[in-house]
């Protein structure tokens, strides 16, 4: 099996904008994402654009057993490439958007969804659309958490995910990490 950097460093040559970094997130950021999240009662979460499974490892060992995780990754060549990798994981390759067709089956709704998804660098309808369809999925009280990095914090795309992000969350948390490539800050939020 190829290694991860590798197979996420092709998918970056192949689509940028859907990738939208030149390397997978660090450890430090993945601990960050996980940070203000309780995961110990969950019985099932979701992560939407897990990549090469940066976040998606770190979220199984948070989980308790008989938790269920389904992530949604776009990219084929990573959706295949994290089901060889994480087989106890359910990988959907879809559009983050479609996201209502795979809860609906779903006995509990979930508990917290984490994105890492370039949420920025996507067009203002499927942000929206993305958005949405989580907003939608996630009871009261449950979290989202997402990250964007530092860069694009003040550019006109930045701006505007955090203006979609207080219409629908109550945003509890804010920090950044350095440790990455680049850098890059999460944004904790509860529903």
């Amino acid at each position: 099996m190829e290694h991860a950097t590798t197979i996420f460093w092709k998918s970056f040559v192949k689509h940028p904008r859907q990738t939208g970094a030149i390397a997978p997130s660090s450890r430090y950021l993945a601990r960050a994402m996980l940070a203000q999240t309780d995961l110990s009662h969950t019985t099932f979460v979701i992560e939407l654009g897990p990549g090469t499974g940066a976040f998606t490892e770190v979220i199984l060992a948070a989980l308790p057993p008989g938790a269920s995780f389904l992530a949604i990754e776009r990219n084929p060549e990573l959706a295949t490439f994290l089901r060889r990798r994480l087989p106890q994981v359910q990988v959907i390759c879809d559009n983050a958007a479609h996201l209502r067709r795979y809860t609906a089956a779903h006995p509990t709704p979930p508990t917290a969804i984490f994105c890492g998804l370039p949420l920025s660098w996507l067009s203002s309808d499927e942000r929206r659309a993305i958005l949405d369809a989580v907003a939608d999925v996630l009871p009261p009280g449950s979290t989202f958490t997402m990250f964007q990095y530092v860069h694009a914090a003040w550019t006109p795309p930045g701006r505007q995910v955090h203006r979609e992000l207080a219409c629908r969350f109550r945003r509890i948390g804010r920090s950044t990490t350095w440790w990455n490539l680049p850098p890059a800050y999460v944004v904790h939020c509860v529903r």
